[in-house]
């Protein structure tokens, strides 16, 4: 079983989270809370293995992270919110999100999150991904070639060595579904179809040693 608190200040979107996440049996929602504030009265009362939260409102807003994450020492965060600036989504990983969806994903994807993040490991949902990687404005008109991220390389070593999505993702403590987005997303930026081309663009720019 897992326990699940919800933080949100919208009683609409904490009450359809409640519903999706109760179909299935496996998980448990102990309550839904509206402010940090909210949060901290009910600490003794309150026992998640993952907190689902909207941390955009101010009710929350991105310092309370690192509150519940001194309240909680053991306990996941999931953050479902609107699109944000790449700032605001870097902060929330940086003060202690775990995995991280768009309130537009759909029911599957929010059940996977769970029971990866429950597993612990870091799911992002794909437009996530692209809004982590996306360029600054000051970088977009450099003239730079194709930019790979740190995580991009690592994952283009390991598919060179043969490596399957899950394999990659048992080793890198990700889901296959973060790792299937990464592998898109990697042969978008190179403009390749398939595993052989990222295996020749890593032997061409000495990402791996033949």
């Amino acid at each position: 079983m897992i326990d699940i608190l919800i933080a949100n200040n919208n009683q609409i979107a904490g009450e359809g989270i409640k519903t999706i996440l109760q179909s299935n049996r496996g998980n448990r929602v102990l309550g839904i809370v509206n402010s940090i504030d909210d949060l901290k009265k009910n600490s003794s009362r309150y026992f998640p293995d993952i907190i689902v939260m909207d941390y955009s409102d101010s009710s929350f807003g991105v310092i309370s992270i690192k509150e519940i994450k001194q309240i909680y020492k053991d306990t996941k965060i999931l953050a479902i919110t609107d699109s944000l600036p790449k700032s605001t989504v870097y902060d929330a990983l940086k003060n202690g999100v775990d995995s991280y969806l768009l309130s537009d994903c759909d029911k599957p994807e929010i059940m996977e999150a769970i029971a990866d993040t429950y597993d612990g490991k870091q799911f992002y949902c794909g437009v996530v991904i692209d809004i982590l990687s996306e360029k600054n404005d000051t970088e977009a008109h450099g003239c730079e070639g194709i930019s790979l991220s740190e995580r991009e390389i690592e994952i283009i070593k390991l598919i060179s060595d043969g490596s399957t999505n899950k394999e990659i993702a048992d080793q890198l403590f990700l889901s296959t579904h973060t790792v299937n987005t990464h592998r898109k997303n990697i042969m978008n930026k190179l403009g390749i179809k398939n595993t052989a081309g990222i295996v020749i663009y890593a032997v061409k720019e000495n990402i791996i040693k033949t």
